[in-house]
């Protein structure tokens, strides 16, 4: 014992030197950076060759001044495929009365890589003191190289010389930085930067703030370098530069001090930033008065890069966008396209204030940048377009997403634990975004407009240019509520809201109507859409929910201020209520909750009440019921059927009043769940009972609208534009009345034109549905003739919209052929686009068993392919295992993963996801089909 006692002494004796000293090795098993040693000001200078008698490559030196809070031996920080030149790495202490001045220099002994975590470790020969700051300087160099990630390359063909031009650009989001310079690589570690780009003069340099000055470059000649203004403090994720040789086209400002926007595109697509040009100092502005915050810099550049693996990236100053999220081109872009712009646009400056001007502590709190800018960018988009009425469209397509993808028992919560940084990547996903935008969403209809604005630009003033978690947003709000008497005092924010960020998935509530005491009882558990094995429990599962209702009687679809509550106590078994609402109608009148979609959860009635829903929803006005609730009551109902907690006659007698609807929306709802039927039915003897069904339900809208009718007068109103397609889709899918002889005919039309590519009869935001169309119903000749606009098309979303297109045909030479050159970019398809063509293949009758046979048989090729960004394989499982329901299939698609764990390590997540998708529909199937054959005749 004594000597055990002794041992343990001795043991604690040397942790508490070594703790004096700050980090010991032990400390490099952690993935995160010690705190020992934080960064104040980097100094960056970046040369960069592009194709040049160096090749491809960038070098350069960076300069942190960094505070030590205790005594060290080492420095750590990150780097990743980066040559540190160690010979040359000099470490000072600052002079404490000159900061920029460099004074005593310390001898750097050597350096440790320790690449399990991306560290390089500086070890000094004299102990860094507590409270003295120092100078690291390091110089580096690099490859740029093709996988999107870091300081990389990108390419495309100039028109008029017919010469490959290349560019260099950053992403840095989420731990990228660290493959571009040597740099302390973590959210928290603010710091401010000094940016020099040096190049050669035919290339311009961008950067996060604007150039300071330019200099020629001692020996070499026709080299410049761009010295940037000094940055505010921020985050290494969010720093960016970029050596291009783009154009630009500048707004014009409306009122002095307005930030300087330009945007910036190659030239032959310069004349597709217009749009941009107009919206995104318009949606700045509505910012700055929305969260009381003037924009911090003086400038911001746009920028369309060619070859970009996001929708966009929100860079302080400098952000960087996939072709198809900046430009618009109006005689070529539809609708839908002009949306996207637009919402990614006002996503990508919302976070210039949610994510770069407050920015998370850590990952885990990433869902507060991204589902925080999604919501904002909704509202932004209301701004820039009333006409368009795409508040509720936008409000009800992520809820019902959400509603399918956090049923799953893989879900994952909002707020998410992050390990290891190799996890970061997989929860930029449906549920930080989405679900994220619908729980604030929730909150904004709980506590008000006044309550929500002004409580958001408080927590924006006090965490300014630092970093927060969402229990200091939680905080904020909550001390505006309780100002302006919005919530009661036993009721704070964080209680309500961590019950939805903390907890996988969300509630159904079970409204069981008493008609005698004119009351109800409600209860709540979690929706599951799998089953749940027996060692998971979700019936502990409770979240606080605003209860909103009404009744045929009141008919107030407007009001989205709580009734009530469902509260979680601790004194309840389990935590759960049931909660008594009184002042219901009579037997006579129905009740409808949660008004508006308001709160993220669905609702299940006694049979009584459905009667009377389906009653009211299939007479003369059914339009009585809210838009939005219209879309609800469809999709709950679909839900509880596919589940098997209600048959689905209720479900189909909800759907079959659809023949009367004319709004959106409520085919939107209806049509995502068909989908879901028709994933699985299409391939079963069932489908042609299945298809008559759909034609009957649809026969009346593609009647009215007039798809085709050329003479139709045109509509500002986004509703209206994606209900035609919608609608045309299915119609032309199902084939519903001349949809796809008028398809074929115009799509003729087009390949007789003398010159196709300045000549298009087909109306802009029907050509997905005519090209589809044609390209199923043809042969090689259309599909060859449609190929050859991709080739000649110069606008981005015109290509995704013709890939999608191509993806149609029924000639499997051609659909493998198709599959072949996804993983080849010299074919024409951009790497960036693969997925989008594999899930639009897959998607198809034809190309599904080819998709599934392809990514079986090259699983490893397309993670080679894709790499380093692996996690974009689960894009490759997620559209297959959404039609897969034979044992057969679930066992294949389980095999692989099985045999090929490495390959799906980034990918964990979205697999895990795809697995339960695919046995679900396997459990649905062998429950369903059956039934379906007896009850489709019937309907």
């Amino acid at each position: 014992m004594t000597v055990m006692r002794s041992a343990l002494l001795l043991v604690a004796i040397l942790a508490a030197i070594a703790g004096t000293l700050g980090d010991s090795s032990n400390s490099y098993s952690s993935y995160r950076l010690p705190k020992s040693i934080t960064p104040e000001h980097y100094n960056l200078r970046v040369y960069t060759h592009l194709g040049d008698e160096r090749g491809f490559i960038f070098y350069g030196r960076v300069a942190i001044r960094f505070l030590c809070h205790e005594a060290a031996d080492s420095v750590v920080l990150h780097s990743k495929n980066l040559t540190l030149l160690e010979q040359q790495i000099t470490l000072h202490e600052v002079s404490p009365d000159v900061p920029q001045k460099a004074s005593r220099e310390m001898d750097v002994k050597g350096v440790e890589y320790i690449t399990e975590h991306d560290y390089a470790v500086f070890h000094v020969s004299t102990a860094l003191r507590k409270g003295a700051r120092y100078e690291l300087t390091i110089p580096f160099e690099s490859g740029l190289g093709t996988g999107l990630l870091g300081y990389y390359r990108s390419s495309y063909l100039d028109k008029r010389t017919k010469q490959k031009v290349w560019l260099a650009v950053t992403q840095f989001e989420p731990t990228y930085a660290r493959q571009a310079f040597p740099c302390f690589d973590e959210p928290e570690m603010k710091a401010t930067f000094d940016i020099s780009l040096a190049h050669h003069e035919r290339y311009v340099a961008l950067s996060n703030m604007p150039v300071n000055r330019t200099v020629p470059v001692e020996d070499m000649p026709g080299w410049v370098l761009d010295e940037f203004n000094t940055t505010v403090p921020m985050s290494t994720y969010l720093v960016a530069y970029t050596v291009n040789d783009f154009e630009y086209r500048e707004a014009t400002t409306s009122e002095p001090g307005d930030v300087v926007f330009k945007i910036w595109a190659r030239r032959d697509a310069i004349d597709q930033v217009d749009y941009a040009r107009d919206i995104g100092p318009r949606v700045t502005r509505f910012y700055e008065d929305y969260f009381h915050q003037k924009f911090p810099l003086p400038k911001i550049d746009m920028i369309a890069i060619p070859d970009f693996a996001s929708g966009a990236m929100e860079n302080w100053g400098l952000i960087t966008y996939r072709e198809t999220a900046l430009l618009y081109h109006p005689n070529i872009s539809t609708a839908s396209n002009k949306h996207r712009v637009a919402s990614v646009i006002a996503h990508e400056l919302a976070h210039q204030w949610f994510g770069n001007l407050v920015t998370m502590r850590w990952w885990t709190d990433l869902w507060l940048n991204e589902g925080f800018a999604t919501y904002v960018a909704s509202l932004g988009v209301d701004y820039l377009h009333p006409e368009w009425y795409s508040l509720e469209e936008e409000s009800i397509s992520n809820t019902l997403d959400i509603f399918k993808f956090d049923a799953l028992l893989s879900s994952h919560p909002i707020s998410v634990e992050i390990g290891h940084p190799n996890q970061i990547s997989q929860i930029f996903d449906a549920i930080s975004y989405e679900k994220g935008s619908i729980v604030i969403r929730m909150m904004h209809l709980f506590l008000s407009e006044e309550t929500f604005r002004d409580g958001v630009s408080r927590y924006l003033r006090r965490h300014a240019y630092g970093n927060a978690e969402q229990d200091n947003l939680w905080e904020a709000l909550t001390e505006e509520a309780h100002a302006n008497g919005v919530l009661p005092d036993f009721i704070d924010v964080k209680r309500v809201m961590d019950s939805w960020t903390l907890q996988t998935g969300y509630p159904i509530i079970t409204v069981t109507r008493n008609y005698d005491a004119n009351s109800a009882e409600i209860t709540q558990t979690r929706f599951v859409s799998s089953e749940v094995p027996a060692d998971r429990n979700v019936t502990d599962y409770c979240w606080w929910i605003p209860l909103t209702y009404t009744t045929a009687k009141s008919l107030d679809f407007n009001d989205t201020l709580p009734k009530g509550w469902m509260e979680c106590t601790n004194g309840t078994s389990n935590g759960h209520q049931v909660k008594v609402m009184d002042d219901l109608p009579d037997s006579e009148h129905w009740v409808i909750f949660n008004v508006q979609l308001a709160g993220l959860y669905k609702v299940k009635y006694d049979k009584t009440n459905y009667r009377l829903i389906i009653a009211q929803l299939n007479g003369p006005s059914y339009d009585a019921i809210g838009l939005l609730n219209r879309a609800q009551l469809i999709d709950d109902a679909m839900d509880l059927a596919w589940t098997g907690q209600q048959n689905y006659g209720i479900a189909f007698a909800m759907i079959n009043y659809l023949r009367q609807e004319t709004e959106y929306i409520p085919w939107k709802s209806a049509l995502t769940n068909l989908n879901s039927l028709n994933r699985i039915l299409k391939r079963t003897p069932l489908y042609d009972i299945f298809k008559s069904y759909v034609q009957y339900i649809l026969e009346p809208i593609y009647e009215r609208l007039e798809v085709f009718n050329v003479t139709r007068k045109p509509t500002d109103r986004l509703d209206a534009i994606k209900q035609l397609t919608l609608i045309a889709s299915w119609a032309c899918r199902f084939e519903v009345g001349d949809c796809v002889d008028r398809s074929v005919q115009l799509f003729a039309r087009w390949m007789n034109e003398a010159n196709p590519d300045a000549n298009n009869p087909v109306p802009i935001d029907l050509r997905p549905v005519v090209y589809c169309n044609a390209i199923r119903q043809g042969n090689d000749t259309q599909w060859n003739f449609l190929w050859r606009r991709y080739l000649q098309s110069n606008v981005g979303a015109e290509k995704i919209m013709i890939i999608g297109s191509l993806a149609c045909t029924r000639q499997l030479w051609l659909v493998e052929r198709f599959l072949q050159w996804s993983l080849n970019s010299t074919s024409g398809v951009r790497k960036q686009d693969a997925t989008i063509l594999f899930s639009s293949v897959s998607r198809n009758d034809a190309g599904f068993n080819a998709a599934k046979s392809f990514f079986l048989t090259r699983a490893d090729e397309i993670y080679e392919y894709l790499s380093p960004d692996t996690s974009r394989l689960s894009r490759y499982i997620k559209p297959l295992a959404e039609q897969m329901f034979s044992t057969q299939e679930v066992q294949e698609l389980n095999e692989l993963i099985r045999k090929k764990t490495a390959l799906f390590e980034k990918a964990n997540q979205g697999v895990k996801q795809a697995l339960e998708t695919a046995q679900t529909n396997s459990k649905w199937a062998e429950t369903n089909i059956n039934k379906m054959e007896r009850l489709l005749p019937m309907l």
